[in-house]
């Protein structure tokens, strides 16, 4: 999700389905973005790092991080599976802004790196990038088939995500996708974080804001808010502490998996 502090949107009356998530579930109440604008803190949500990256540049006009290791590396390391699902992606592994104004590549932080797409922003994807970022519409298949991969990367479009339409839409795109994951057969061993990539301001030690970041999970201890402070290099940290994946030896390495979230069953540090 987009652009909101955690005061806007939790407790407020335009968000009402994501404030009861929060009471009924658990949410890391002291949670913040790293970085300003959007694609350096989604580059730290999948690689452990902002790279440099100061702007929301396009792949083909950043300082890329060419063949770094990302999340996918250590995914594929350990023979699991990964695909980053795109809202309004027009083609798989879509490295530009879509016609439509809908779909923007700086949100999709995979197609940043030249190890998944076999280029450095211009030219055709790999095979690899066609088969791993895929549109929003391949999740609903793969949903219904109880066929999803080991992890999720879920990208909303421009408007769903609520960046530039009211925060009242992406509440109520929310009130539609997650009862679809909850009502399925795959969320019994699923956890499903949402979270805001940056808020409007600098708060707190992350420099990225004050956002919300909410876990949906059968794991989760409900009704928690934790106070704890974490950032995006936390929920790296989660993904890797709970599929054992080890780590990229970046601001992952030192960052405090998100344990206290879960209830002690789920065996997250």
């Amino acid at each position: 999700m987009e652009n909101e502090e955690y005061g806007s949107v939790i407790g407020n009356s335009s968000a009402p389905y994501q404030t009861s998530l929060a009471s009924k579930y658990a949410s890391a109440a002291n949670y913040t973005g790293v970085a300003h604008p959007s694609l350096p803190n989604y580059l730290a949500l999948v690689a452990g790092s902002t790279f440099g990256v100061t702007s929301d540049c396009l792949p083909d006009q950043c300082s890329q991080p060419a063949s770094a290791t990302t999340l996918a590396s250590l995914l594929d390391s350990h023979d699991l599976t990964w695909k980053e699902y795109a809202e309004s992606m027009p083609t798989n592994c879509s490295q530009t802004d879509s016609p439509d104004g809908l779909y923007y590549a700086k949100h999709n932080p995979f197609v940043y790196f030249a190890s998944i797409t076999g280029n450095l922003g211009t030219g055709t994807p790999s095979a690899y990038c066609d088969s791993h970022v895929v549109p929003l519409t391949q999740f609903y298949a793969d949903l219904k088939a109880g066929d999803l991969p080991n992890y999720s990367f879920i990208t909303p479009n421009i408007c769903d995500d609520a960046h530039s339409c009211p925060l009242s839409s992406g509440d109520n795109w929310l009130s539609t996708f997650v009862p679809a994951v909850v009502d399925s057969t795959s969320f019994a061993s699923a956890a499903l974080f949402i979270v805001y990539d940056e808020g409007a301001t600098s708060d707190l030690s992350g420099g990225g804001g004050h956002v919300p970041c909410i876990l949906v999970s059968p794991f989760a201890k409900a009704g928690y808010a934790s106070e704890v402070p974490y950032d995006h290099y936390s929920l790296l940290a989660t993904v890797e502490a709970a599929l054992k994946l080890g780590n990229l030896g970046r601001n992952d390495s030192t960052a405090s998996p998100m344990g206290d979230l879960f209830a002690s069953s789920a065996g997250i540090p």
